[in-house]
């Protein structure tokens, strides 16, 4: 009983340090068992919505398995595989539309490199320097994170794990983006078809965690708190008129995946409305 305490005190306070919220012992108890499922696992996928706890959760694994299981975890984010400012700008200009000058969507990765180093992780092929992306500058910072050890690789991404969408649904215009911005699907199309090259990533692991919004609409508030803590700002309205735009670009992909990551998934996290767990579903 002693293990169990200790593994659920645990789980509460590093939550707290990394959330500042409350962990219940009823949730901590759902997290230890998941974390247990996943114990011998080498490689693993954490996918949400902007907002949802993809690096929170990370970090929560990363931490406990240290403590507990004395295993060294690599989370990789696919955020920090994002191209250049000027590389996206390179892609725009030959796709045919500056959509693709937003960070984003599939095709605005360095796809090749991040299964070069996912590769190399699995060898043990070590050291291996993982890039750093800075959100607030939208370009990659100069220094790398050097890795000697890597127990279990985390993949984590607002899109990993994602199938190609449908092509009825790509067709359907679900904000004034596509709408206005991509009237002859140029560029939903080119991410989609990019996303089928994705898969030979995603097909690298063998675990997959979904967590599950209740509704899209708290995706820009939740996003909103995320941009300014990494500004630490208190508010911004021009910030938050800016990712209500921004949060367009993820609109059609997010809802996607929140139709069909559930059924492919091996463990759903759903949260409430105040981004809390509700629940922890394995298939």
């Amino acid at each position: 009983m002693s293990d169990i305490k200790n593994k659920l005190d645990f789980l509460s306070k590093s939550h707290k340090e990394l959330t500042g919220s409350d962990l219940s012992n009823k949730i901590a108890k759902l997290y230890a068992d998941l974390f247990n499922q996943i114990k011998n696992k080498k490689t693993l996928m954490i996918a949400g919505s902007q907002g949802s706890g993809k690096s929170t959760l990370s970090i929560q694994i990363k931490k406990y398995f240290k403590k507990f299981y004395f295993k060294s975890v690599v989370i990789l984010s696919i955020d920090d595989f994002y191209l250049s400012t000027y590389q996206r700008k390179k892609l725009a200009k030959k796709l045919k539309t500056n959509l693709f000058d937003t960070r984003g969507v599939p095709c605005t990765h360095n796809l090749k490199l991040l299964i070069e180093t996912v590769d190399k992780l699995k060898r043990n092929n070590f050291p291996v320097y993982i890039p750093i992306f800075d959100k607030v500058t939208d370009n990659k910072k100069k220094h790398n994170r050097k890795v000697n050890k890597a127990d279990l690789i985390i993949l984590e991404g607002w899109c990993v794990g994602s199938k190609p969408i449908d092509p009825l649904y790509l067709k359907k215009n679900i904000n004034d983006l596509e709408k206005i911005n991509d009237p002859d699907m140029i560029w939903r199309t080119a991410y989609n078809q990019s996303l089928v090259e994705y898969q030979k990533l995603f097909n690298k692991f063998n675990y997959y965690i979904f967590i599950k919004l209740p509704n899209w609409q708290y995706v820009i508030n939740w996003k909103y708190k995320q941009e300014l803590d990494l500004r630490s700002l208190r508010s911004d309205n021009h910030l938050k008129k800016k990712l209500f735009l921004f949060i367009q670009y993820y609109e059609k992909l997010s809802k996607w995946m929140s139709f069909t990551s559930p059924d492919i998934c091996n463990a759903l996290i759903t949260l409430d409305k105040n981004q809390k767990t509700k629940k922890i579903l394995y298939k």
